[in-house]
């Protein structure tokens, strides 16, 4: 419950679940001595016009705006800033606090559909060779509160409402499980965020056990699983994670997975042009992933100073896609490179600015 004794930390509003939002506001509206009804005002106001301030919410009487002001965190995150590609991609810069680390966030538009790439953690120990965000080292796990904030500042600060949502930005999801179900929970519930379930991706390295709770969990929120290399000794050098949990043992979770809850999942492969594109890693694949319902999604290595790696060209990437058709039924697709000219490849941009670079 909500106070503000001396000492005592503001509650984070974007932190709750859906009966603990409830309970909460209602204390708080009470104790500003306002009708009931003041608890659903705050709650539309909070999840569907994601004001910057409580000073924002209109309606609601000054009073009470300045009440919450005292006893509540409405944004964990700072903005630090923004870059806009020439295709309409929009990359965000979050600051956690002053001392804290630095998030990204992507809104990609294509047509009718506006996907939100979100963060779970400041950094990444995973640290695989070809990510630039395991290259700026790890600061920690996102709590649920920076999860979700990173959805509702994109939302006001873009005026764009999200069609699809995608864990696939800084971190491995799975190894911040607990505030990541616990975001899942506030995402999809009607009464806070909203959006379907079948609307969100988590995407992993892989870690079987989580595999098999996630599924559990939420069996509609779709998986995907980056394998980038289907030779054990390949893919414990691009994915040192690989060392711990083999990609044999974590593709048995994802049959489990497809198994238990009907749907495909996606693989994604980053080509890294003279390391993993040849015809024998495309047979190798094809070969390790048959009989799981999926589709392949082959990704183009987007540069940074500190990887080994070049850019593939377009019809390496077409010979390599056609190398794995001939043997695979399922669909495999090449991805369209989006934001290049923003540093938009995950942990580029906090990259560049981190106050280190």
């Amino acid at each position: 419950m909500p106070n503000n004794d001396a000492g005592r930390k503001p509650t984070e509003l974007l932190q709750l679940l859906g009966d603990e939002f409830i309970e909460t506001a209602s204390s708080a509206v009470e104790a500003a001595g306002e009708p009931s009804y003041r608890v659903d005002q705050l709650r539309r106001w909070l999840y569907e016009r994601t004001p910057q301030s409580f000073k924002d919410m209109e309606g609601l009487p000054l009073s009470l705006r300045e009440h919450l002001d005292k006893i509540f965190v409405l944004h964990p995150l700072d903005y630090d800033l923004e870059q806009v590609s020439e295709d309409g991609t929009r990359k965000f810069l979050w600051k956690q606090g002053r001392e804290g680390g630095r998030i990204e966030s992507v809104l990609i538009p294509d047509g009718d559909r506006t996907t939100y790439c979100i963060s779970t953690q400041s950094g990444c120990p995973v640290k695989c060779t070809f990510c630039a965000t395991g290259y700026g080292g790890f600061s920690g796990n996102l709590s649920a509160a920076e999860i979700i904030d990173q959805v509702v500042q994109i939302r006001s600060l873009s005026q764009q409402a999200p069609t699809n949502l995608v864990f696939m930005g800084m971190g491995e999801p799975l190894l911040n499980f607990d505030d990541l179900l616990r975001s899942l929970s506030i995402l999809t519930d009607p009464r806070q965020l909203g959006i379907g379930a079948r609307r969100i991706t988590v995407s992993t390295v892989g870690i079987p056990e989580r595999i098999r709770q996630l599924s559990q969990a939420f069996p509609q929120v779709k998986l995907a699983l980056s394998i980038h290399a289907a030779d054990p000794a390949l893919r414990d050098e691009l994915v040192p994670l690989n060392l711990k949990y083999p990609l044999d043992a974590v593709l048995e979770a994802v049959r489990e997975h497809c198994a238990n809850t009907g749907k495909r999942v996606t693989f994604e492969y980053v080509i890294l042009p003279g390391v993993n594109d040849s015809p024998e890693a495309a047979n190798a694949l094809t070969k390790k992933v048959r009989g799981i319902p999926a589709s392949i999604n082959l990704i183009g290595f987007n540069p940074f100073e500190e990887a080994p790696y070049t850019k593939p060209e377009l019809r390496s990437m077409i010979a390599f896609r056609d190398s794995i058709q001939r043997n695979y039924p399922g669909d495999v697709t090449i991805r369209r490179s989006r934001g290049e000219d923003i540093q938009g490849a995950c942990g580029q941009l906090s990259l560049k600015n981190s106050p280190t670079s």
